[in-house]
């Protein structure tokens, strides 16, 4: 019989034997361990180092999606030809001076080229108005000025006109009623001149509202005479007031001494009539 003591030893000796069998044959089953997991990771490093190298030497890997997708539209790179091995820089190509010429003259004459920032980073070429020159608006000025000459001589022509018509009235009696046909006024004076009195030459009456210069002969003796209304009687050109101050004056027996002092030797007799001989 085994002793006690050495049971114990050939127990301890069984378990460190079994715990090292188990530790090394984990070991062998672990993957960094097997070939085909030293094999992969020797195939990466070296692809790796691969990369580096050809990286250095200017050659380009293929694009993925993603750098694809960050590219710009429309612009065109070059890379290695594979044929004759000849590198070229991989960035855009420049736009001929043709076609620069022929998109420049594409523009308006009436507009010029700006460009303009788009996010911050791209520019954008756009035309802006051109603003008058110098040139044109001179000849905006010279418009407007030739319309302005071009109005004053009407207007001076015109009242050239209006004042020849109103020297032409004046030469046709001493007495001179402007009037206008419907006027209640203008009737009362042309009451009192034509029917209550005899007057030579007979006072000769102007209508406004039927003569074709009427608003501008009226214009011109408010400026001349002061009286801007109808009626206006003149006496050798002097305004000796309207429809109420005829009557007034006719009323205190004052009307024919103020005609015969006014009018002088171009009146050749200012009377009243008798009241029979009065018109209706």
């Amino acid at each position: 019989m085994f002793s006690q003591r050495r049971i114990r030893v050939l127990a301890v000796t069984a378990v460190v034997a079994i715990l090292l069998y188990l530790h090394y044959s984990s070991e062998n089953r672990s993957p960094r361990n097997q070939k085909f997991y030293q094999s992969t990771v020797a195939a990466i490093e070296a692809e790796k180092h691969t990369g580096l190298e050809t990286a250095k030497t200017g050659d380009y890997l293929p694009h993925t999606n993603k750098e694809e997708s960050d590219s710009k539209s429309g612009e065109e790179y070059s890379f290695v030809d594979s044929d004759n091995d000849k590198e070229e820089p991989a960035i855009p190509k420049a736009v001929s001076q043709p076609e620069t010429e022929q998109r420049q003259g594409s523009l308006s004459d009436d507009s010029e080229v700006e460009e303009i920032p788009i996010a911050g980073r791209t520019t954008m070429t756009v035309t802006k108005d051109k603003e008058p020159g110098a040139a044109e608006v001179k000849s905006v000025v010279e418009e407007e000025s030739e319309e302005e000459k071009k109005r004053k001589k009407q207007q001076e022509e015109e009242e050239k006109e209006v004042k020849a018509e109103l020297n032409v009235i004046l030469k046709r009696s001493p007495i001179i009623i402007f009037s206008k046909s419907y006027c209640p006024y203008s009737k009362k004076a042309k009451t009192v001149l034509l029917n209550k009195y005899t007057i030579v030459p007979a006072p000769f009456v102007v209508e406004l509202d039927q003569h074709p210069l009427g608003p501008q002969l009226q214009a011109l003796l408010g400026e001349n005479t002061g009286r801007r209304t109808v009626p206006n009687v003149l006496v050798n050109g002097r305004s000796i007031g309207g429809g109420d101050d005829i009557v007034g004056l006719d009323e205190h027996d004052e009307l024919a001494s103020r005609l015969k002092s006014l009018g002088g030797k171009w009146l050749q007799t200012v009377k009243r009539k008798p009241a029979e001989e009065e018109d209706e």
